[in-house]
């Protein structure tokens, strides 16, 4: 049962940027509710202002208007420190490029996100949980480009954040690594009850999602519940 709480609460996000002469509307007048747990898929052409919008409610960027509210407290009164608070205590992040420091190990680049937490979740048992025991000593190098995210989405998750956000991150995977990190999010979401947001372009994916978020040209067309989630990712893994 969708707990009656919001998480996450948008209204009206506008986002515009400067083109040259003319102006780029990048987000237009969003508005939407995120609920605790929630695993949500979004989806839209490049360009719709799917990243836009999580880097707003990941407090790296503002919007030009609008708000957003996390567990009831607005992003826009939050000062820089706050912000910063805001990003290390209760956001992980999940890219399409994983940015892993490469002068470390994997075990220890997600040591290293640990520390930035209170609360974190062990390295070496999100190491494990990953499928990556074997490789915990090895550097970035060593290992392919799934393995690598699979430690990004490890050291996103080892702050033991509320809020998990993920830009594309199977984008430049083949299809059966790419199926392999979607699953672990979904494991992760439903073990942790952690909320992940996932942008996609890959219609394909909507399936594994609670609900759909639908971006064009800017705006958030219509969101769509699945009704059996748990069978849907049966079927699709």
């Amino acid at each position: 049962m969708r707990s009656e709480h919001a998480l996450l609460r948008a209204d009206g996000l506008c986002k515009d940027f400067a083109s040259g002469d003319s102006v780029v509307h990048a987000l237009r007048d969003v508005s939407f509710e995120i609920y605790p747990g929630e695993f949500i898929v979004v989806l839209g052409p490049s360009g719709s202002g799917k990243s836009t919008m999580l880097n707003i409610i990941g407090g790296i960027e503002s919007p030009s208007a609008g708000t957003v509210e996390y567990d009831g407290q607005a992003l826009s009164a939050m000062n820089s420190t706050g912000l910063c608070t805001y990003r290390r205590k209760h956001v992980g992040f999940v890219f399409q490029f994983y940015n892993l420091m490469p002068g470390l190990s994997a075990c220890e680049n997600v040591e290293l996100a640990a520390e930035l937490s209170a609360d974190p979740l062990d390295a070496k048992t999100l190491i494990a949980q990953v499928g990556l025991a074997d490789r915990a000593d090895h550097f970035p190098s060593e290992m392919s480009g799934g393995q690598q995210q699979r430690v990004a989405i490890a050291r996103a998750l080892a702050k033991n954040p509320d809020l998990l956000l993920c830009d594309e991150p199977t984008g430049a995977l083949d299809s059966t690594t790419g199926n392999e990190i979607l699953r672990l999010l979904c494991d992760f979401n439903r073990a942790y009850k952690k909320t992940v947001i996932l942008i996609t372009h890959n219609r394909d994916i909507a399936c594994i999602a609670d609900r759909i978020f639908y971006f064009k040209d800017g705006c958030l067309e219509r969101i769509a519940e699945n009704a059996d989630v748990a069978a849907a990712r049966e079927r699709f893994f």
